[in-house]
């Protein structure tokens, strides 16, 4: 049997917020901070993402994807997503289980054994998930499953 784990990419709120003031979004522009290599699947759904939100508002909100951790390394982001210095950020969730136990849920054994049950789990925990995000000043952006 296979673990199968989620990982989260979340963004701050805090700027997300403080964006719907801006009188202009031709300057938006936005970090994307990733641990992963851009050839890596989760590297490729972002540049997907940034590339699809360059279309959908024309140019005005720019996304920059720093793969490959080369902006923040995969255990800072979350942190640096919390305090303004990435707008948005990708994590793997189990990653930081120390400071809320069901952040680990996804990365126990067994417990999720193929996609449809890792499917079942993520809508499980989805509202508690957002919820707590969400007192950290950040919104959960979309999950994805590890293969």
């Amino acid at each position: 049997m296979q673990r199968r784990n989620f990982t989260t990419t979340a963004f701050g709120l805090a700027l997300a917020c403080s964006l719907s003031a801006a009188p202009a979004l031709a300057q938006t522009k936005w970090d994307l901070a990733a641990a992963y290599p851009a050839t890596n699947f989760h590297s490729e759904n972002m540049a997907q993402l940034v590339a699809d939100m360059d279309k959908t508002t024309g140019g005005v909100f720019k996304i920059t994807l720093h793969a490959n951790a080369s902006l923040f390394k995969a255990p800072e982001i979350k942190r640096a997503v919390q305090g303004g210095q990435a707008q948005m950020g990708e994590i793997l969730l189990a990653n930081f289980q120390n400071e809320w136990p069901l952040f680990g849920t996804d990365g126990l054994p067994f417990l999720a054994t193929s996609f449809a049950e890792s499917k079942k789990l993520y809508q499980a925990q989805k509202p508690l998930l957002e919820k707590k995000l969400a007192e950290q000043g950040m919104l959960l952006l979309y999950a994805v499953p590890w293969p």
